[in-house]
């Protein structure tokens, strides 16, 4: 378990990991804010799928976690556990647009979520990259303890 949490908070990222979390996280914020504008049609874009009385929650909760988890993980904070909250999200996202399940105004194109997806896993792996806040505080650590 220690060897998780040795991985979960490390900070190895090679600087070009950077922009690609800081584009995914805007990204998501940003549906966040279109799920938000369109909160009608995305709640009934869920029930279309069959899930008539849970839509409502789960829209909420889907909303709640991309305008949240959005700007931390642009900002590079907990990024692996942001990374890890969003993929399930995004792979439902992805399996409902490929079985073109989403019948009430697509919000979000089948190429654009497996890019996303794709981005959020790599982010997960890589971790937070050199300029995030995950590195300045593993740093202040590291200088503590010194």
């Amino acid at each position: 378990m220690n060897k998780f949490i040795n991985w979960l908070t490390s900070i190895n990222a090679p600087v070009w990991v950077d922009p690609i979390r800081i584009i995914v996280g805007s990204f998501i914020f940003y549906k966040g804010i279109i799920f938000a504008n369109n909160f009608e049609s995305f709640t009934e874009n869920i029930a279309s799928v069959g899930w008539v009385l849970v839509a409502a929650h789960l829209a909420h909760a889907i909303l709640f976690i991309h305008l949240v988890s959005g700007i931390i993980l642009a900002l590079g904070a907990a990024t692996r556990i942001m990374s890890m909250v969003n993929i399930p999200i995004l792979a439902g996202a992805v399996v409902f647009n490929y079985q073109n399940l989403l019948n009430v105004g697509n919000y979000m194109e089948l190429d654009l979520a497996i890019i996303a997806l794709l981005m959020l896993i790599l982010t997960f792996f890589m971790g937070g990259g050199r300029f995030s806040l995950d590195y300045m505080r593993k740093k202040r650590e590291m200088k503590t303890t010194a």
